[in-house]
């Protein structure tokens, strides 16, 4: 339901990213679907590259209650701050990317593209304005 593994979800009970899940009289872990509704809390924090030590900060004030609101409001501006700039700086990368694709098109209508060393074709790169 989650995507995760039982190994991740493990993990992250073990990190007490996750409440206490019930188990069944086998010991079998049974989630509900507010467990569910949790893990995907923490699966989008992960994904926005939110440390583990600081999902865990989050959680501890979630669960205190409405007296840490303002506290969860500024770590999720911080959040929210990282990744625009983790946009920013994969919007610069996929630029490059893409002029580097665009180089090598260009190269290989080039006969003798196959006989330049690296440093030969990292100059006309660099000549180019796409570096």
């Amino acid at each position: 339901m989650t995507g995760l593994t039982t190994a991740t979800l493990r993990y992250y009970e073990k990190e007490q990213l996750l409440p206490a899940i019930e188990r069944t009289e086998q010991r079998y872990r049974k989630y509900s679907d507010t467990d569910i509704e949790w893990i995907k809390m923490v699966q989008c924090l992960r994904m926005a590259n939110v440390p583990i030590r600081s999902i865990r900060e989050y959680i501890l004030l979630l669960t205190q209650g409405g007296k840490t609101i303002s506290q969860r409001r500024l770590m999720v501006q911080k959040y929210i701050d990282d990744l625009h700039s983790q946009m920013a700086n994969l919007q610069k990368a996929l630029a490059l990317t893409e002029k580097k694709l665009e180089f090598y098109v260009k190269l290989l209508q080039s006969p003798s593209a196959q006989d330049l060393t690296y440093l030969e074709e990292w100059n006309l790169f660099k000549s180019k304005g796409d570096s």
